[in-house]
C-alpha cells in the first residue's frame, strides 16, 4: 500500500448508497480535504492498494461485509491499523456504538447528514491523527540520532579498551601477547557457537559476541597492578606473591570502573569489567576473587575462563612445560564439574579444532 505523500489529506469514504458517498464526498471537498468513493470494501481495498488515506468515513450496512467486519480487518493490518475510522449510520442504539468503538472506531457520524457535525468530527479526528503521525515520525527521527549518537559512545569505550589491550601487552613478559590475542579469538569463537544452541541462542547477541571478543583481550588487565618482579619471575612464586598476583583480577576491575564511571550503560564496559573480575572463578565456588559458584559467575567470564585455560596450559610456563594437545584436552574434561561450566565445556570441546593455538 502506498502511503499519500500529498499535503492535502485524502479521505475514503465507503458507503453502497452512491447518493450518501458523493454527498459526503462534496461535503469533504469544501472542507478543503480530498475525497475518495467506494461503494463496498472490496472497492475500497482496491483504492487503498493505490493510496493509503488519512481517514475513512465508513457505513456499517454494507452487502458483502458489514462495517464491523471491515474495520476488524483495518485495525489487524500494519498498514491501516493506525487510520481512523469515523462508522456513518442511522443506528443511535447505544448498543450499535459501542461495538463500533470495540472493533476500533473512534467515532459515529449519524444519517441523515448534518455538514456542521460532519466538519467537526473529520476536522477532529484528522488533526489528531496528523499530530500521532508527526510524534512517531519525531520520535523515530530521534531514536536515529540517539542510535546514532549510542553507536558513537560504543566505538569510543570499543577504543579505549583496546587501547587498554596494548598497554597490557606491553606490560607482560614475552609470550603475552600471543596468549591475549588467542584468548579474544577463541572467545569469539565459543560465543559464536553457544549462540546457535538452543540455551543461549537469546542470551547472546552479536553485540555481545563482539563485546566478549574485547573483553578477552583485555581479561589480564589487572596485571598493570602487579610488580613486574614477580610478573616476569622465572620461578614459581611464592605464598605471599601468589596472593598479591590474584588480585590482578579485582584490582582490573577497579581500574577499569575508575576509567568508565557509568559501566552498566555500555554493554563492552559492563562484560570487561564481568570477565576482568571473574574469569579465575571456578564453577564449584573454588576460585577467586568472590568465590562465586555456577551460574552466579558472569556468562562471559566462564567463556572466557575455558580458552584462557586452553591456551595457557599449551604454553610454557616457569613451574612447567608445556601440555600436548592430547594433556590438555584431558585436563580441561577433568575440569568440566569443578573449574568449568560444563555446557559450555561441552560446546568448547566440540570446535576445539577450530580455535587458535
Amino acid at each position: 500500500m502506498k502511503q499519500n505523500d500529498k499535503q492535502i489529506p485524502v479521505i475514503l469514504i465507503v458507503d453502497d448508497v452512491e447518493v450518501n458517498a458523493r454527498l459526503l464526498k462534496k461535503m469533504v471537498e469544501k472542507m478543503g480535504y480530498q475525497g475518495l468513493t467506494a461503494t463496498g470494501v472490496k472497492e475500497a481495498v482496491s483504492q487503498m492498494q493505490k493510496e493509503l488515506p488519512q481517514l475513512i468515513l465508513l457505513d456499517i450496512m454494507m452487502p458483502d461485509m458489514s462495517g464491523y467486519q471491515f474495520c476488524e480487518l483495518l485495525k489487524e493490518n500494519p498498514d491501516t491499523k493506525d487510520i481512523p475510522v469515523i462508522f456513518v449510520s442511522a443506528a443511535s442504539e447505544l448498543d450499535d456504538k459501542m461495538k463500533g468503538f470495540q472493533v476500533g472506531a473512534v467515532d459515529f457520524i449519524s444519517k441523515p447528514f448534518d455538514y456542521g457535525e460532519v466538519a467537526m468530527r473529520v476536522n477532529t479526528h484528522l488533526k489528531m491523527y496528523q499530530m500521532k503521525q508527526e510524534l512517531e515520525d519525531s520520535n523515530r527521527r530521534l531514536s536515529i540520532i540517539v542510535s546514532e549518537q549510542a553507536k558513537k559512545y560504543d566505538e569510543e569505550q570499543k577504543r579505549l579498551l583496546k587501547a587498554l589491550a596494548k598497554i597490557t601487552e606491553g606490560n607482560n613478559a614475552t609470550g603475552m601477547t600471543k596468549h591475549l590475542e588467542n584468548v579474544a579469538y577463541n572467545a569469539r569463537l565459543l560465543a559464536q557457537a553457544l549462540n546457535f544452541t538452543e540455551k543461549y541462542e537469546n542470551q547472546i547477541s552479536k553485540t555481545y559476541i563482539e563485546a566478549v571478543e574485547l573483553a578477552g583481550a583485555v581479561h589480564d588487565i589487572g596485571k598493570l597492578t602487579v610488580p613486574k618482579e614477580i610478573l616476569d619471575k622465572p620461578t614459581k612464586l611464592t605464598e605471599t606473591e601468589w596472593e598479591i598476583m590474584k588480585h590482578h583480577t579485582d584490582n582490573g576491575d577497579e581500574l577499569i570502573r575508575a576509567a568508565y564511571p557509568d559501566v552498566e550503560d555500555n554493554t563492552f564496559v559492563k562484560v570487561a569489567c564481568d570477565v576482568v573480575r571473574s574469569h579465575h572463578e571456578d564453577w564449584d565456588g573454588s576460585g577467586y576473587p568472590d568465590g562465586l559458584k555456577g551460574s552466579d559467575i558472569p556468562l562471559s567470564a566462564r567463556i572466557v575462563k575455558i580458552v584462557d585455560v586452553y591456551d595457557s596450559i599449551l604454553s610454557d610456563r616457569c613451574y612447567r612445560s608445556a601440555y600436548t594437545k592430547e594433556e590438555s584436552l584431558a585436563y580441561m574434561k577433568q575440569g568440566s564439574k569443578s573449574r568449568f561450566d560444563p555446557y559450555i565445556l561441552e560446546v568448547f570441546l566440540k570446535i576445539e579444532k577450530q580455535l587458535r593455538k
